[in-house]
């Protein structure tokens, strides 16, 4: 097998890691959203529940929005 076939792919910093914040976005999306049904289905507490879910989303959306201004300045 030669290797010099192939051909070397040039991709920028920035690209890489804009395209691993949009994946690290969408994986954050689908395991809120499953985490968002589950409790909801499957929650005894209601108050408890909705705890929970304000807990989650006020600890991880201000960590997306630290990621975001990181990837959109480098």
């Amino acid at each position: 097998m030669d290797l010099s076939q192939f051909e070397t792919i040039n991709l920028p910093l920035h690209t890489i890691i804009m395209l691993v914040f949009y994946f690290v976005l969408g994986m954050y999306a689908i395991f809120s959203a499953i985490l968002y049904y589950h409790w909801k289905a499957y929650g005894n507490d209601t108050k408890i529940t909705m705890y929970t879910l304000i807990l989650y989303f006020s600890i991880t959306i201000p960590l997306l929005i630290i990621m975001a201004i990181m990837a959109f300045i480098i």
